[in-house]
């Protein structure tokens, strides 16, 4: 009975060291072996999936995700101008995957360090620009100059740089509100040249109206004062006569100008 039981307990201690003498790694990440004593294998990176062998009983695995990540961050920078631009830069980056237990023997905040590159690329490239360039026609200039740079430093924390982007660019205050004042001032210019056509156009319109008005009491007047004189009445009366006579036809009739009962042409 006691060999019985001496056989069990073997074979529970064997069960329980088969599943710890093996480590697992999963999809997308990297595996760090480190000793019972916190010393990093520096010479083996493990794959995902399971590791098998009896020194897991006593070292353990540090898993780091390898697979491509976005980081985005906003800094605040001096354009050429000297005006405090706010900029958003997205970078893809990836930890190195064959590489990770040297990063994590080295280095403790990897993202910090990411961070601190990011904005002393930034110091070193926005300031070549305006803030109002870098909206338009300069920034696939800027963000080419920034990924040097970052493609550079990057690999010293054991980084691989994938591409970034300039994802957004604030207009200076200053900037926008003079913007603002201009597009204001534009509307009220060409409301004023509206308004001024407008009053042109209405002092043509009663120039005209007034000269019309004008020349009708000329005629009036003119009217009065022949019709007020005889003498140029019959002047006129026979005028009239000799130059329908000429056409062979009356003045007179349904057509007569001085009326079918003008009486005052007729001689007295």
């Amino acid at each position: 009975m006691k060999r019985i039981i001496a056989l069990s307990t073997i074979a529970l201690v064997v069960l329980i060291m088969s599943f710890n003498s093996c480590s697992t790694v999963e999809s997308g990440h990297k595996g760090v072996e480190v000793s019972w004593g916190g010393k990093t294998n520096l010479d083996v990176v493990h794959p995902e999936g399971m590791n098998i062998g009896l020194h897991w009983i006593w070292d353990g695995m540090v898993e780091y995700d390898v697979r491509e990540k976005t980081m985005t961050h906003k800094f605040v920078f001096n354009d050429k101008n000297n005006m405090n631009t706010t900029v958003e830069l997205a970078l893809d980056y990836r930890l190195n995957p064959k590489k990770v237990n040297l990063l994590h023997s080295q280095i403790t905040d990897v993202e910090t360090k990411i961070i601190k590159t990011l904005k002393s690329a930034g110091k070193e490239v926005v300031p070549q620009y305006s803030a109002v360039e870098l909206n338009i026609m300069k920034r696939t200039e800027a963000e080419l100059k920034l990924s040097k740079i970052i493609s550079e430093e990057l690999p010293e924390f054991y980084v691989d740089f994938a591409r970034l982007q300039m994802t957004d660019v604030d207009i200076p205050k200053a900037v926008a509100k003079l913007a603002e004042e201009t597009a204001v001032q534009l509307g009220r210019n060409e409301l004023a040249k509206k308004k001024e056509a407008e009053k042109v156009a209405l002092a043509k319109a009663q120039v005209a109206e007034s000269k019309g008005n004008f020349e009708a009491a000329e005629f009036d007047v003119k009217t009065k004062n022949l019709m007020s004189q005889p003498k140029l009445l019959e002047l006129y009366k026979a005028e009239t006569e000799r130059v329908w006579a000429n056409k062979g036809v009356s003045p007179y009739g349904n057509n007569n100008v001085f009326g079918s009962g003008a009486m005052i042409l007729k001689n007295k």
